[in-house]
């Protein structure tokens, strides 16, 4: 006669594993600093198959996606501060959907997980086509969360510049129960409006008031600062190509805080400098965090 593990069992064998978790990652961490492991020539991950993972893990699952989520994130900030040329984020598609397999229910691995996909190279993979096949996968296993289809509109919006199939999805999005009203206008002002600051601007101010983690909300609110940095160089570019003509000399910024056109030497949204260039180009300074800047046109 089989006998079923009661709850205090399933706590304690819970317990152990994590202990055991907890000791294994202290003993490696020890071994590293005295003797540190040369680095792989290409990164691998060894349990390469979703599925076979999930029967192995057996009830811990969960635990299981957590895990493989932390290494995607670790793996994926270590690639960005990487001086390597080639072979960068060889794993950051696989940890993820390994994440999502052992547990398809993780909406914020699915979801930041694209931002990380799509995001371009250098400062990611560039592959907004596995971000699809991510967030693809989240609705399938939740076909009712909206979120969903507005991230893969997004994708089609912000990456891919595919603004028939952003309104698409954003329509698909409105029609899901708990949807938010802004959405049901979306999609037409995706198709009118495709491509310029303002709608994208909406897109990311409604991901930053609507996110329920704070770095969904990291990643909007970067995206408005680029924007805003967009507006301020199409400003200080109108007042330079203005003023060139009435400056004798070397035109600069502090020539132009001399003349009274500035009060101050302008800076980005995030404190840096912009560069003037002798013909009188405005750019973000070499040291800004906000580049490489998006290409949209600015609302007439």
């Amino acid at each position: 006669m089989t006998t079923r593990a009661t709850p205090v069992h399933d706590r304690v064998t819970l317990a152990l594993v994590v202990t055991l978790l907890a000791v294994a990652i202290g003993v490696q961490a020890v071994r590293e600093r005295i003797a540190p492991p040369r680095a792989a020539a290409v990164p691998t991950l060894w349990l390469q198959s979703p599925d076979v993972a999930r029967r192995l893990m057996l009830s811990f699952t969960d635990l299981a996606a957590d895990i493989y989520w932390m290494r995607a994130v670790v793996h994926y900030g270590g690639e960005r501060r990487s001086a390597a040329t080639e072979g960068r984020y060889a794993l950051l598609y696989p940890l993820l959907d390994m994440t999502t397999t052992l547990d398809p229910h993780f909406d914020v691995a699915a979801r930041l997980g694209a931002i990380f996909l799509s995001e371009g190279y250098p400062g990611g993979p560039g592959r907004p086509d596995q971000a699809l096949a991510l967030l693809e996968k989240g609705m399938r296993h939740d076909p009712d969360r909206w979120q969903y289809p507005h991230d893969i509109g997004f994708v089609h919006y912000w990456w891919l510049k595919d603004y028939p199939e952003a309104a698409r999805q954003f329509d698909r999005a409105a029609k899901l129960p708990g949807a938010p009203l802004w959405l049901r206008t979306m999609a037409a002002v995706t198709l009118t409006k495709g491509g310029d600051r303002e709608s994208a601007r909406k897109l990311w101010q409604e991901l930053l008031d609507t996110a329920d983690v704070d770095w969904l909300r990291q990643a909007a609110d970067f995206r408005l600062r680029q924007l805003a940095a967009l507006d301020d160089i199409d400003a200080l570019t109108a007042i330079v190509a203005r003023v060139r003509p009435q400056l004798a000399g070397t035109v600069d910024w502090n020539a132009l805080v001399r003349a009274r056109v500035l009060t101050a030497v302008p800076t980005d949204p995030t404190g840096v400098a912009y560069e003037l260039a002798a013909d009188g180009t405005v750019t973000i300074g070499p040291s800004s965090t906000l580049g490489p800047l998006p290409t949209l046109e600015r609302t007439s």
